[in-house]
């Protein structure tokens, strides 16, 4: 039955072509959302763990990097370096501003960081154009923002009618579909101080963030035990944990929708299989008729149609990664704000047993019609 089949499949290769370029758009367009959904996961991990440290010192009752407020007082970094087991301290500044260019409006996260001693804690982990941000009033931006509206190192980046000097483009620097910005501590009094926000600067924070270094032999976890139980106005998390929880905020925000969109995604897949064998069992009558007629059963023929739409899914599943993979650069090129990650392993495997079931599923629509095949179809139609 299965070199039947086969030979079924490869009897009409106009009819084979057209439903594995079908199903290959299918696969690819459920893989672009699982990549999504995972890239965008991915950054909001990346936001946290890029900053650097072993600890991870906020506002007490903050345990969120980028879906919370915090403000911490600036004794609070003296306080935090002296509990044992810290070896230093980096302050982090979070602050959203709004980038306007020829009524074209974008959202962007500034990134203040310690840029001490060439520390660059905090800073930008990924220069791909010129450098990261040594003096006053330099700032490094996200390609994302750079690409939408055309600027480079030597540019001038314009916030609340202060003059920023671009001197670098970064990459890997977005979240929540928001480009990022870098700045030190420097720039950011002379922007506080000089720049149209100067009325309502008590609005702003000075220091939202530390990011702790631990001494060689102690245990992060118990250092951030000690900070938090020290220092009543600061709570200290693990890197990680605050990654997971700035994750865990965006599967809460995104989840819903991108979970809609891929449940909606097998649906229509699982319809259009079922509408390609449908079809295909309504076209081949004659062969079933045949086959019924030298004695195989209904079980056989709908085995022979199960094997067949799972044949063409899996010759179907590579061209679709490989599409999936191009719309994913073409998307990251268009828009570097978003991360498609439409080859992460997770997702192909997971995509690849939901295509085999959908197939199964599919496969069944014709069930009615095998089962009531009469055998004389072959005869009469002959």
């Amino acid at each position: 039955m299965l070199y039947l089949t086969l030979k079924n499949i490869l009897h009409r290769p106009a009819r084979l072509i057209l439903t594995v370029l079908a199903i290959t758009a299918i696969l690819a367009e459920i893989l672009v959302l699982e990549g999504f959904m995972a890239g965008s996961y991915q950054q909001l991990r990346q936001t946290v763990l890029q900053r650097g440290g072993d600890v991870m010192v906020s506002q007490t009752g903050i345990s969120n990097f980028l879906a919370a407020r915090s403000v911490l007082p600036q004794k609070t970094r003296a306080a935090v370096e002296a509990v044992q087991g810290v070896k230093a301290t980096h302050p982090l500044t979070v602050i959203m501003q709004i980038y306007e260019d020829k009524g074209r409006l974008t959202p962007i996260i500034i990134m203040v960081y310690d840029d001490i001693g060439g520390s660059n804690a905090g800073g930008p982990a990924d220069i791909v154009k010129g450098k990261t941000p040594t003096g006053p009033d330099e700032i490094a931006i996200d390609r994302a923002l750079a690409k939408r509206y055309g600027l480079g190192p030597g540019d001038i980046l314009t916030l609340s009618d202060y003059d920023f000097k671009i001197s670098g483009i970064s990459t890997n620097s977005a979240a929540l579909f928001t480009p990022f910005a870098f700045i030190t501590y420097d720039s950011l009094l002379d922007f506080y101080f000089e720049s149209d926000i100067a009325d309502d600067i008590s609005a702003f924070p000075l220091l939202s963030f530390l990011s702790v270094e631990t001494k060689d032999g102690a245990d992060p976890a118990i250092v951030a035990q000690r900070i938090t139980k020290e220092i009543p106005v600061a709570d200290a998390i693990l890197p990680k944990v605050l990654a997971k929880n700035d994750e865990n905020i965006g599967r809460e925000m995104m989840g819903p929708v991108l979970n809609l969109l891929l449940w909606l995604s097998y649906i229509i897949g699982a319809l259009a299989i079922g509408i390609f064998m449908f079809a295909a069992v309504r076209a081949g009558q004659k062969s079933f008729g045949v086959l019924r007629a030298l004695g195989f059963t209904t079980r056989h023929l709908i085995t022979g149609v199960i094997v067949e739409a799972v044949a063409i899914t899996l010759l179907a599943l590579p061209l679709g990664i490989l599409l999936a993979s191009g719309l994913a650069v073409l998307i990251e090129n268009y828009a570097p704000v978003y991360l498609v990650l439409a080859n992460e392993p997770a997702a192909i495997v997971r995509t690849t047993l939901i295509a085999i079931v959908l197939a199964v599923l599919g496969a069944l629509a014709p069930l009615q019609i095998l089962r009531k095949l009469d055998p004389a179809t072959a005869f009469r139609e002959t």
